[in-house]
């Protein structure tokens, strides 16, 4: 519709047309509804989802006995599988980003002793604490 110069809409026949031609051409999909399941299902399945989100030993299943312990192995020690691919540019990447992120880390550590009335090396040492959480996990 448009409007006419006496302000009133004008009704056009030709935008009408249009509007059905692209609606008739439209694709009509149905939505299949997922089956039916019990409730305990549905916590088994919510339960399993929360406390293993991905089966870890799955990549064992199938596998003759050498494989799998080769990957026991990996799973153990990670620098098993990424270790013989690791480069002299990838070392000099990880001590930049090392370095970065010690730059921000040790002020922040002493700033938040300060903070707290502490003195500074609670925070340096609580920085060195949660290194070694860290590589722990």
């Amino acid at each position: 519709m448009e409007p006419n110069t006496s302000g009133n809409m004008q009704h056009d026949d030709h935008d009408d047309d249009d509007q059905c031609l692209e609606i008739a051409t439209m694709e009509v999909h149905k939505v299949v509804p997922p089956p039916r399941r019990s409730s305990f299902e549905k916590l088994k399945t919510r339960l399993k989802e929360t406390f293993f989100p991905d089966d870890p030993l799955r990549q064992f299943k199938g596998q003759p006995v050498k494989k799998k312990l080769i990957l026991g192995a990996q799973y153990i020690f990670p620098i098993l599988e990424w270790g013989p691919n690791y480069s002299l540019k990838l070392f000099k990447s990880d001590i930049i980003s090392g370095l970065t992120i010690a730059s921000l880390a040790i002020p922040q550590g002493i700033s938040y002793a300060k903070l707290a009335n502490l003195p500074a090396i609670v925070g340096l040492c609580e920085l060195a604490l949660l290194l070694c959480l860290l590589f722990v996990c």
